[in-house]
C-alpha cells in the first residue's frame, strides 16, 4: 500500500542546495521530495499528511560517515569505562559486573583511556586480577586499537612470554618478559577470537538499539565500517522484515576479503536501505594506543608506531578490490600512514576510476599531502569530535606536528570533499556535537577559549554539508541524497534550535533533533 503524501510546512528549511539554500515548505511523494519551495508555491493534495515544523530549522538527514553500527548497539551491553579517572576506578566498575556474572563467564567493557589517568601509564593485568581472579576480562580501549585483559583472559587465549605477536600487533611485556595484559591492534584478536560469539538474535537486538539511537540524533544514514558476516546477515534480516528504517552503506571488513570476493559483492549492490559501500582497510593503529604510524617518534613514548600490514600487501589488496568493483576506504591516522595510503591510491587511480576512494580519519597530514586529496579525487572521511576530545593527546604525543591534525579548513580550501562522522562508539554519534567541534574547535567546557588551532575552524554551512552532501559524495549518491531537493530521498530532521540564529556558537550544543524522517516516514519524534 503506497504511503500518503507528506506536506512539510511552516519550516525554515536549509536545503543544502548552493543555488537555492532556503525554502519554507516541501512535498514528499513515494519517499522522495516532489517539490521544495516557498509556502505560496504549494497547493498540497487534500489527503496529504501534514507535518508542521513550527517555524523550526529543517536540515537534510544527517549521515554518520564513519560508524561502527553493531559496536554501538553492543556497547550498551558491556561495562562503560568512559570517564573512569584511574585504573582503580575502572577495575571497580569491573568488580560490580563480575558480581553479577555467572562463574567463569566473560566480562567485557570499553572506553578506558590511560591518557586521562595519573601518569598516563597503561594499566596491568594485576589491576583486574584483584577484582576478577576467575572471570576472564576483556576491556577495549577508547580508541578501539588495544585491549586490557586479566590473567584469566591471557590463559584462555594461551598468551605467554613465548607468544609471538601477530603482524600489525604488539603484546606489552614487563621487565621479566611477561605479558602485562595490554594487547595492541592485531594482538588483541588473540583474546577476542576466543570470546563466545554473540547469537544472531543478539546482533539483531544490538543493531535495533543502534538504529533507535541514530534516529534520536537526526541521523538517517550510516556508513557502517568493518562489517563482518554476522553483522551483514543481521542487517539483511532486519531489512527483510521491514524493521530497518535507517539507510546503511556497509564497508566490509578487509579481514574477510576472500569471502566478499567469493560472494561477488560489489559497491552499489543492494537498495536504498542497505547497500554495499566497499571494503574497510587499515594502514595503522591509533593515537590513543600509540600505534599510529609516524615519520618521527612520539614525543612521550618510544617508537613511531607501525603499519598493521606490510604496505605492499595493503596495495595488493586495494588493487584487487578495485579490480572487482569494490571501493576502498583506508584507515590512516599518522602522517606516514596517510602518505602511504595516498601513494597507494595514486598508483591505483587507473583501476575502476568510477569507484569512489576515501581515507578514514586522515588525522595527521604533512602539509604537502593536503592538496593530494582533491587532486586524486579522494574524500577525507573525518570525525570532528576527535579534534576536541583528543587535542591534549595530540599536544602531548605529537607536539608541534599537531598543527597538521584535523585540518578540516585546509582540506576544504584545497578543494577536497570532506565527510563527517563520529567513529561511534569511540565517541558520541551526535552530529550536533561534531558540528560544534568543527565550528568552534572548543570542547563542551568552552576550552580553549579561542579554539584549538583556530585557523582550522569551518563555517556552520560547511559543517552541515560535511554531514550531508559530503557523505553522499563518498558513495557516489550525491544525485539522490544529502540535500532537500526534488527527486532526492526524503530524509530530514527538524531541530530544536535554529543553528544559524544563535548569538554564541557554543549554544550549538543546546540543539537536539525533535523529529527525524526517513523516506517520508517519521521514525522519531522527541517525547513520543
Amino acid at each position: 500500500m503506497p504511503m500518503p503524501d507528506l506536506f512539510l510546512r511552516n519550516a525554515r528549511i536549509w536545503t543544502g542546495v548552493v543555488s537555492a539554500p532556503w525554502a519554507q515548505a516541501a512535498l514528499v511523494r513515494d519517499g522522495r521530495f516532489a517539490a521544495v519551495g516557498r509556502a505560496t508555491d504549494f497547493d498540497p493534495p487534500a489527503d496529504a499528511e501534514g507535518l508542521d515544523a513550527g517555524g523550526r530549522l529543517v536540515v537534510p538527514g544527517f549521515t554518520d560517515g564513519h560508524a561502527h553500527l553493531l559496536g554501538t548497539g553492543a556497547a550498551k551491553r558491556v561495562i562503560d569505562l568512559k570517564g573512569a579517572a584511574s585504573a582503580a576506578e575502572a577495575a571497580q566498575r569491573v568488580a560490580t559486573r563480575v558480581a553479577a556474572t555467572p562463574p567463569g563467564g566473560w566480562v567485557r567493557g570499553s572506553g578506558w583511556d590511560q591518557h586521562s589517568w595519573p601518569g598516563a601509564r597503561f594499566p596491568h593485568h594485576r589491576d583486574l586480577d584483584a577484582v576478577s581472579p576467575d572471570h576472564p576480562v576483556l576491556l577495549l580501549h577508547s580508541s578501539g586499537h588495544c585491549s586490557w585483559v586479566n590473567s584469566a583472559a591471557l590463559h584462555a587465549a594461551n598468551i605467554t612470554a613465548a607468544t609471538t605477536p601477530p603482524v600489525g600487533g604488539a603484546i606489552d611485556v614487563d621487565e621479566h618478559g611477561e605479558p602485562t595484559g595490554i594487547l595492541r591492534d592485531t594482538a588483541a584478536r588473540l583474546v577476542s577470537d576466543v570470546v563466545p560469539s554473540p547469537s544472531p538474535a543478539d546482533r539483531i537486538d544490538a543493531l535495533r538499539d543502534a538504529v533507535a539511537h541514530a534516529h534520536s540524533l537526526g541521523v538517517t544514514t550510516v556508513h557502517a565500517m568493518d562489517v563482518g558476516r554476522g553483522e551483514l546477515q543481521a542487517l539483511y534480516a532486519l531489512h527483510d522484515t521491514g524493521r530497518l528504517r535507517l539507510r546503511v552503506r556497509a564497508f566490509m571488513s578487509a579481514s574477510k576479503l576472500n569471502e566478499w570476493f567469493d560472494r561477488n559483492l560489489a559497491t552499489g549492490d543492494g537498495d536504498d536501505i542497505v547497500r554495499i559501500g566497499g571494503v574497510k582497510f587499515f594502514t595503522d593503529g591509533a593515537l590513543g594506543s600509540m600505534t599510529a604510524w609516524m615519520f618521527e617518534p612520539y614525543e612521550d613514548a618510544p617508537g613511531a608506531g607501525f603499519p598493521l600490514q606490510p604496505p605492499e600487501d595493503l596495495e595488493r589488496d586495494v588493487r584487487a578490490c578495485l579490480d572487482r568493483g569494490l571501493a576502498p576506504a583506508v584507515h590512516a591516522i599518522g602522517d606516514r600512514a596517510n602518505r602511504t595510503a595516498l601513494d597507494i591510491l595514486e598508483r591505483a587511480r587507473g583501476i575502476s576510476p568510477g569507484l569512489p576512494r576515501r581515507i578514514e580519519h586522515a588525522q595527521l597530514l604533512d602539509p604537502h599531502d593536503i592538496p593530494r586529496f582533491a587532486a586524486l579525487g579522494i574524500s577525507a572521511s573525518v570525525q570532528p569530535i576527535h579534534a576536541t576530545q583528543d587535542m591534549a593527546k595530540v599536544d602531548r604525543s605529537w607536539g608541534a606536528r599537531g598543527i597538521g591534525a584535523y585540518v578540516f579548513a585546509s582540506l576544504l580550501a584545497a578543494g577536497a570533499n570532506v565527510a563527517f562522522g563520529s567513529d561511534t562508539p569511540v565517541e558520541t554519534m551526535d552530529p550536533i556535537a561534531g558540528i560544534h567541534a568543527a565550528v568552534t574547535r572548543r570542547n563542551a567546557a568552552g576550552e580553549p577559549s579561542d579554539g584549538w588551532h583556530p585557523d582550522q575552524k569551518i563555517s556552520l554551512d560547511a559543517a552541515l554539508r560535511a554531514y550531508t552532501s559530503g557523505c553522499a559524495a563518498t558513495v557516489n549518491e550525491q544525485a539522490a541524497a544529502g540535500c532537500i531537493a526534488p527527486g532526492h530521498l526524503a530524509d530530514f530532521g527538524i531541530l530544536s534550535e535554529d543553528l544559524f540564529a544563535l548569538d554564541d556558537p557554543m549554544r550549538i550544543l543546546e540543539a537536539r533533533a525533535d523529529v527525524t524522517v526517513v523516506g517520508g516516514d517519521i521514525v522519531f519524534r522527541r517525547g513520543g
